[in-house]
């Protein structure tokens, strides 16, 4: 189950939109939010997170950012198996089919396209939490 207090990582390179969800987060509840501008940033915070032994239960990804773009991230999280029960919504305004499938298909628990409403996050966010319940529960 996703908790209040729940380890959240926001990765955009947009500081607009991080903050934007981080209020969102944050009016709901939500106390444990961290943000990276880009994959290689937030590499280095899961890094960080691993060794302190508080992973990210959460990430919220954008695809399209300098440095490392959100399927490389994605591609090397899927690829260490201690990251395999971290839930990565592609939060993203890389909206057609094909992408959305790729994205799916190397790992993303969701997908959410840009613009979004401050409902439709709290949404998927709801269905992140069922998602940890299944797999604590198979």
């Amino acid at each position: 189950m996703l908790h209040k207090d729940s380890p959240i990582l926001l990765v955009d390179d947009s500081v607009t939109m991080r903050e934007m969800v981080k209020d969102v987060l944050v009016s709901d509840g939500y106390t444990n939010i961290q943000s990276a501008q880009d994959g290689k940033d937030a590499l280095v915070k899961l890094k960080r997170a691993l060794t302190m032994g508080e992973m990210y239960k959460v990430i919220f990804l954008d695809w399209n950012m300098p440095e490392m773009d959100g399927l490389s991230f994605l591609k090397i999280c899927r690829g260490d198996l201690g990251l395999k029960d971290v839930a990565i919504v592609m939060l993203t305004a890389v909206s057609d089919q094909k992408n959305v499938v790729k994205a799916l298909s190397n790992g993303a628990t969701s997908y959410i396209t840009k613009p979004v409403s401050a409902a439709t996050l709290l949404k998927k966010l709801k269905q992140v939490s069922d998602w940890f319940m299944a797999r604590r529960s198979a």
